[in-house]
């Protein structure tokens, strides 16, 4: 198993939310700081303030928007790995709240000629995450999720390997095609909203390479059986820390 390079492990761009809550708060502090000079320097009128927190209101807007409107947008493809044979290869991008069961029988159902199986597990990012910062929980999580798929295709004799990817699929995706030598692309989400899974997620993971790309929906892992699976995984075990 490898996990996502440093670069993508840690820093603001990866994390939409938490790169809006720092601009937000960069831009307010200059508007407070320019609202003091004004006052005391240029002392405005009435008018000249509600002015004034318009315009602070709207850039304050265009702060927050940004980050949220174009981060994922831009998803660079690297140069795909070249195929060794025309035998099949299958790349799965599956969301770490997927039953792993129901998974590898759909995997095996619609892909079981694969002579190879890699699977990714973006890190599913929590919609509280820039207040809790708690990457190292969301990133056992997309591991654990992966450690089990992984194993159970393993025991069916699919050869199998697996990794983590970044927050964004579509940036997983390109990534691991960057690696492995994939004929065809699975893209995996529970039957329950997925966090990562973007508006027209199949069109756009389509647009960027020229190899098949199918959807599949599998039913969600329980949250109780997903804390127990952590239990049983942190038993015995010491604790891991992140490469930095």
């Amino acid at each position: 198993m490898t996990r996502p390079s440093p670069a993508r492990s840690n820093g603001l761009s990866r994390w939409p939310l938490k790169t809006s809550a720092v601009v937000v708060t960069s831009a307010g502090a200059i508007l407070i700081l320019y609202g003091l000079i004004v006052g005391f320097i240029i002392k405005p009128p009435a008018l000249g303030w509600v002015g004034f927190a318009i315009m602070s209101t709207v850039v304050l807007g265009l702060c927050a928007f940004a980050p949220l409107a174009f981060e994922r947008t831009r998803v660079s493809a690297p140069q795909p790995a070249d195929p060794v044979d025309r035998q099949k290869r299958l790349l799965v991008v599956a969301d770490s709240h997927c039953d792993a069961n129901a998974l590898c029988d759909e995997i095996l159902a619609r892909h079981g000629d694969a002579v190879a199986t890699h699977v990714v597990v973006p890190v599913r990012v929590s919609h509280l995450h820039f207040v809790t910062d708690d990457e190292n929980h969301e990133w056992r999580e997309a591991r654990r999720s992966l450690l089990h798929t992984v194993g159970l295709l393993q025991q069916r004799a699919a050869v199998a390997t697996g990794s983590v990817g970044s927050d964004k699929p579509l940036e997983s995706m390109t990534d691991a095609l960057g690696s492995f030598p994939a004929t065809h692309v699975l893209l995996a989400t529970p039957e329950e909203e997925s966090y990562w899974l973007e508006r027209d997620l199949l069109p756009k993971a389509r647009s960027l390479t020229r190899i098949p790309v199918t959807q599949v929906v599998v039913p969600a892992t329980s949250p109780r059986m997903r804390t127990a699976l952590d239990a049983v995984r942190q038993c015995g075990q010491p604790s891991e820390k992140r490469a930095t």
